[in-house]
């Protein structure tokens, strides 16, 4: 399939969804302006994980998009429901979601006892896991009195 044709599909599915080049850039972070390069077909070569951004943002199959298949809508039923949140998430939100499930791997009663997966990294100091667990907002002094119990509670768990 040509790029005219990849491009009609990608701005049919968008104006279907009353989506704007905006909405889709920022669900994809390619450029507004690249979003519409390729539904007018300007733009020669689409990297897969873009077509694949994109058809995320859109609700519809990637290999839809680049005419492999006249299935359309992917296979919701098939697609665990945390990647299809995950898979919404920008870069920094998948990097900060897939810390956020390696933290709670760290605690025992969110893990399988027959089947737990370590994955080490480096080191982290006790301070960041239990901040992680936290907000990003100002720490006033019972913010910082929950941290501590949660620090000694962490060193507890740990002996």
């Amino acid at each position: 399939m040509n790029n005219i044709e990849i491009g009609k599909r990608i701005k049919q599915s968008r104006e279907e969804k009353n989506m704007s080049l905006q909405d889709v850039a920022d669900l994809t972070g390619v450029a507004r302006s690249t979003v519409q390069r390729y539904e007018v077909g300007r733009i020669d070569k689409i990297k897969l994980p873009v077509i694949e951004s994109i058809a995320r943002a859109l609700g519809v199959r990637p290999d839809w998009i680049i005419g492999k298949t006249n299935k359309r809508l992917p296979d919701i039923e098939s697609t665990p429901e945390i990647l299809l949140y995950y898979n919404s998430l920008n870069k920094t939100g998948k990097h900060v979601a897939t810390e956020q499930v390696r933290l709670l791997t760290l605690d025992a009663k969110y893990t399988k006892s027959d089947n737990v997966i370590h994955i080490e990294k480096e080191p982290i100091p006790e301070h960041l896991i239990v901040q992680a667990a936290h907000n990003d907002s100002v720490i006033d002094d019972e913010e910082l009195e929950k941290m501590q119990e949660d620090l000694e509670l962490l060193k507890t768990y740990r002996k």
